[in-house]
C-alpha cells in the first residue's frame, strides 16, 4: 500500500456522504465489501478466468479490493459516519424550541456591513450552546472588535431549509461555515475586550490593518478589486462586478487559491532563496503560507493550497519525494475533520475538482495541443511557431481546459451555466494577475516602512487591476442548460477518463507496455464482447424502444404552486408535456427572477414555457417573469386588456417583441383549449365593464382549469368588489376542488359568499415568510376554516404540489 492516507481519505469522504445521503446503516456497505472481496479471492484462486487479458485486468480488482484496503475504508468511514450524524444530531437538538435566546460569547470576526445591519460572528462559552458559533445581526450604531467578550440577547432566527424543489439550503449552507443560526439582537453588552484566542486576535487585526491600508492607498474602484484578490474580502464589491466576474469565468481571483498561494511560494524563495539558501527559503514560505491563511480566514480553497504548499516545501526540506495524491488527501483530512459539513461547500468541489482535473488531464492536454496538424498552409506556419516559441500559452491553455473537464459538469449542475469563452479569459488573466497579487505582496509589505513607496508601487498596480476588469466584461459564449441527471455527469466523467486512456494508450512513448496493454485490449475485446455484438445490439433497440415508449405514456397532471416569498407564481405540468406558468411573482429586495424562480424551472429542466399566463401586473405577480423571459424560450403569453396602461405592461409589451413571442389577449368566456380534456375558461375581468376602484387587482384575470373531474380556480388579486361582480355572473360554474385564495388572504379579499359558491376542498395561499403586510389575514383563515377547507401556505409550507389523474388528486408540501 503506497498510499494509506489517500485511502483512509477515500474511506472519510465514504463516510460522510453516506451520513448525509442515505438512511440506511453504514454496515449494509461493508457487507457489500467484505462479500465482494470474498467472491473475488474465491475466483481468482480457482482460477475461473482462463483467457489472459481477463486475469490481468482481474489482478488489478484484486489488488484495489485487498483485506488491508476494505478494514481501511471500513475504519476510517465508520468514524467519519458517526460524527457527521452526532454534528446533525447536535444542530437538531441546538434548533428545538428555541426562540427568545441570552448567551455570552467571544466576537470572532470582523465586521460584515449589510444593507441595514451589522453581522458578526461569536463563538458561545457558556450554558448549553457552549462552543456554538452563531451570528448576531446588530444595529448600524453598534460596533464591536474581534476579541470583545459580549452578552446577547435577542430572538434566534433558525436558518430555513431549501422551499423549492432542489432551492437553496440555508441550513445547510451554514453548516458548511460551522454557524448555527442568526440572533437578532434586541440587546448586547461589552463584558471585557481582547479576550479569546491570541492568535485569531491577532490575525484579524492585520488583516482590518492590511484592509485598512489598501482603502487607503488606492482609489475606490480599484481598491476594492484589491481586497478581494489579495484578502478574498468580497462584500464591497457591488452585485454587478462579481456577476461579470464569474460570466467570464475569472471569479476564483476573487476568492484566495492555489493561483495566489503559487505566486507567493514563487515570491519568498525567489528573493530569499540566494540570501539564506534553498532549505531556509523553503522554511520560511512555509511559515508566511500559514500567516496568510490566517489572514484570509481559512477558506477552503487556501486551507487546501496552503496545506499542499507547505508540504510540497518540507518535503525539499527533508529530502522527500512529495506526493501530490498524498498532499491532496492530507489536506482533505483536515478540512472534514475540522467540519464534515465541507464537503457539500461549493468552494470545496471546484478547489479539489480543478486540482484534479489539472492532475489527470493537463499532460494528456499539453500532448495533444503539440500533436495538433493544421493542413492550412499559413495557419500550420502561425501554429507550429505558437507549439516551439509559446510553451506558457500551450500551458495556461491546458491548465485551463483540464481544470474545466472535472469543474465544468459540477458548474452546471450548481450554477446552470457553461462558459466557453474560458481560454481566452484566462490566457489575458495570467498577463495581469501575477503582477497584481505580487506586487500587492510587495506593496503590503513596504507601506509598513515607506507610505509614499507604498503608494507610488500602488499607482504602478492599478494598471492591470484595470485590465483584469476590463477582462471581467469578456463574457461572450455563455449558456444557461437544465440540470442534468446525475447518471449524465457520471457517463461524462467515464467518457473523459475512457478518452484520457485510450490517447495516452495509443500515444504512449514505452513501446512494451504499450503493445501490451493494446494486445490485452483487442484479446478482450474479440473474445469476450465480438461473439455477444449481436446480443449487445438487439438489448441497446430494446432499451432505446423501452425509453420511447415510456416517454409517450400519458403523465399525470402536476401543479406546483411555487415559493417566491410575498408573491404568485404557479408551474403547472400538463399529461401531454405542455408547461404552463400562471405568474411569476415575488417583491423581495433580491431579484427573484434569477435567484428563485429561474433556477427552480431550469432544476425542474424545463428550459420552453409554452404559455405564460399573467394575472395582472403588480410586481408581487410579474416581478420575475421579464428574466424568464429574456433567459428561456416562451411560445405564447396569455393577459387580458388592461384597465390602465402600467410601466411593467410597457416593459412586457417590449420584451415579447424583442423575443417575438405571441400576445394572446383573452376575456371573459373565453376558453384556451390546452389538450383533450383540459382547458382553461376565462371567468373575468370584462373589458367593457372594468372596475376603476383598485384597477389593477380588481380586473385581474380570474381562469378556472378544468381536466376531467378536476377544477381548479385561479383568482389573481380580485377583491370584494370584484368577487361581488363575479357572483353576479356565474353559480354553479365557480365550483372547484382547489381555490388558489386571492390576493394572498388579503382581508378585502375571499367574502364568505364566494367561497360558499366555490366550495373547494383546499385553499392555497401564496404568501412571503414574515412579511409586512399581515397576509394572510385571520379574519380569511376563519372563513376558510368555518367551512372545513384545508389550508396549504407557501410561508408555512414552501412549496405545494397538486398531482392529479383528473379523478383523484393528492397534494405534497416541501416543509
Amino acid at each position: 500500500m503506497n498510499r494509506p492516507i489517500l485511502i483512509i481519505a477515500i474511506g472519510y469522504i465514504i463516510g460522510i456522504i453516506w451520513g448525509l445521503y442515505l438512511k440506511i446503516s453504514i454496515v449494509f456497505l461493508y457487507a457489500i465489501l467484505i462479500l465482494i472481496y470474498i467472491i473475488i479471492n474465491y475466483q481468482y484462486k480457482k482460477k475461473k478466468f482462463k483467457i489472459l487479458s481477463i486475469k490481468r485486468y482481474f489482478r488489478y480488482v484484486k489488488i484495489i479490493l485487498k483485506i488491508k484496503i476494505i478494514l481501511i475504508i471500513i475504519i476510517s468511514s465508520f468514524i467519519s459516519n458517526k460524527i457527521i450524524k452526532y454534528s446533525n444530531k447536535r444542530y437538531e437538538n441546538l434548533y428545538k424550541n428555541i426562540e427568545e435566546i441570552e448567551t455570552i460569547g467571544i466576537v470572532i470576526s470582523n465586521k460584515v456591513e449589510k444593507e441595514y445591519k451589522n453581522r458578526y460572528k461569536i463563538k458561545v462559552i457558556q450554558n448549553q450552546y457552549k462552543n456554538t458559533i452563531l451570528y448576531i445581526d446588530t444595529n448600524k450604531n453598534i460596533e464591536l472588535k474581534c476579541g470583545d467578550k459580549v452578552q446577547v440577547k435577542g430572538k434566534f432566527q433558525e436558518p430555513d431549509i431549501s422551499r423549492n424543489y432542489k432551492g437553496f439550503n440555508y441550513k445547510e449552507y451554514l453548516k458548511t461555515k460551522k454557524v448555527y443560526g442568526t440572533i437578532k439582537v434586541e440587546n448586547i453588552k461589552i463584558q471585557e475586550e481582547n479576550c479569546g484566542n491570541v492568535v485569531i486576535n491577532l490575525s484579524n487585526k492585520i488583516f482590518t490593518k492590511i484592509k485598512s491600508n489598501i482603502e487607503k492607498t488606492y482609489n475606490e474602484t480599484t481598491s476594492k478589486i484589491i481586497l478581494g484578490v489579495m484578502l478574498g474580502y468580497t462584500e464591497n464589491i457591488e452585485e454587478d462586478t462579481k456577476e461579470e466576474f464569474s460570466k467570464s469565468n475569472i471569479s476564483h481571483v476573487l476568492a484566495v487559491s492555489g493561483m495566489h498561494i503559487s505566486y507567493i511560494i514563487y515570491l519568498v524563495t525567489n528573493s530569499t532563496e540566494k540570501i539564506i539558501g534553498k532549505r531556509k527559503s523553503k522554511v520560511i514560505t512555509s511559515i508566511i503560507l500559514i500567516i496568510y491563511m490566517f489572514i484570509t480566514g481559512f477558506s477552503i480553497s487556501v486551507v487546501r493550497a496552503t496545506i499542499m504548499g507547505v508540504l510540497n516545501c518540507m518535503s525539499f526540506v527533508f529530502y522527500r519525494k512529495n506526493n501530490t495524491l498524498n498532499s491532496i488527501a492530507i489536506s482533505v483530512l483536515v478540512i472534514l475533520i475540522n467540519n464534515p459539513f465541507s464537503i457539500i461547500d461549493n468552494s470545496f468541489l471546484f478547489t479539489y475538482g480543478g486540482t484534479l482535473g489539472i492532475i489527470f488531464f493537463k499532460d494528456t492536454i499539453e500532448r495533444m495541443l503539440k500533436n495538433v496538424k493544421v493542413k492550412n498552409r499559413k495557419w500550420k506556419y502561425i501554429f507550429i511557431k505558437i507549439q516551439r516559441k509559446s510553451q506558457t500559452i500551450i500551458e495556461i491553455i491546458s491548465v485551463s481546459i483540464s481544470a474545466q473537464i472535472i469543474i465544468m459538469p459540477i458548474m452546471i449542475f450548481k450554477f446552470n451555466t457553461l462558459n466557453v469563452s474560458f481560454l481566452l479569459t484566462n490566457i489575458l488573466l495570467y498577463i495581469v494577475i501575477g503582477i497584481i497579487v505580487m506586487g500587492g505582496f510587495i506593496q503590503i509589505v513596504i507601506t509598513f516602512f515607506s507610505t509614499k513607496i507604498g503608494v507610488a508601487i500602488a499607482r504602478i498596480i492599478e494598471l492591470p487591476t484595470y485590465g483584469l476588469i476590463l477582462i471581467s466584461k469578456i463574457n461572450f459564449g455563455n449558456f444557461i442548460i437544465v440540470t442534468p441527471y446525475l447518471i449524465q455527469i457520471i457517463f461524462f466523467y467515464i467518457s473523459v477518463f475512457s478518452i484520457r486512456y485510450l490517447y495516452n494508450l495509443f500515444h504512449s512513448k514505452n513501446i512494451t507496455i504499450t503493445q501490451l496493454r493494446i494486445n490485452n485490449t483487442i484479446h478482450l475485446v474479440k473474445y469476450k464482447i465480438k461473439p455477444h455484438r449481436n446480443k449487445i445490439v438487439y438489448l441497446v433497440i430494446i432499451l432505446a424502444i423501452v425509453y420511447v415508449i415510456i416517454g409517450t405514456i400519458p403523465h399525470d397532471l402536476k401543479i406546483h404552486f411555487i415559493d417566491v416569498g410575498q408573491g404568485d407564481s404557479t408551474l403547472i405540468l400538463t399529461p401531454n408535456d405542455k408547461k404552463i406558468l400562471i405568474d411569476g411573482g415575488g417583491s423581495a429586495t433580491y431579484d427573484v427572477g434569477k435567484n428563485v424562480l429561474l433556477p427552480y424551472l431550469l432544476n425542474r429542466r424545463i428550459n420552453k414555457l409554452d404559455y405564460i399566463i399573467i394575472s395582472h401586473f403588480d410586481l408581487d405577480h410579474v416581478n420575475s417573469l421579464f428574466t424568464i423571459i429574456d433567459k428561456i424560450k416562451v411560445k405564447n403569453i396569455i393577459i387580458c386588456k388592461q384597465p390602465e396602461i402600467s410601466e411593467n405592461y410597457k416593459k412586457l409589451l417590449s420584451a415579447t417583441k424583442e423575443k417575438n413571442i405571441k400576445i394572446i389577449k383573452v376575456n371573459k368566456g373565453d376558453k384556451i383549449k390546452i389538450q383533450k380534456d383540459l382547458e382553461f375558461n376565462i371567468l373575468w375581468p370584462d373589458e367593457n365593464k372594468f372596475i376603476s376602484e383598485n384597477a389593477l387587482n380588481n380586473n385581474s384575470l380570474v381562469c378556472k382549469m378544468n381536466y376531467k373531474k378536476f377544477s381548479m380556480l385561479f383568482t389573481g388579486d380580485i377583491e370584494e368588489i370584484a368577487e361581488k361582480d363575479i357572483l353576479k355572473y356565474y353559480k354553479n360554474d365557480l365550483n372547484s376542488t382547489i381555490l388558489k385564495v386571492a390576493h394572498h388572504g388579503s382581508k378585502t379579499s375571499s367574502i364568505e359568499k364566494i367561497l360558499e359558491e366555490i366550495n373547494p376542498k383546499i385553499a392555497v395561499i401564496g404568501v412571503g415568510k414574515d412579511n409586512t403586510f399581515g397576509h394572510p389575514s385571520n379574519e380569511v383563515i376563519k372563513r376558510l376554516k368555518k367551512l372545513n377547507i384545508d389550508i396549504y401556505r407557501t410561508d408555512l409550507n414552501g412549496e405545494i404540489t397538486i398531482t392529479t389523474n383528473g379523478n383523484k388528486y393528492k397534494i405534497n408540501k416541501k416543509i
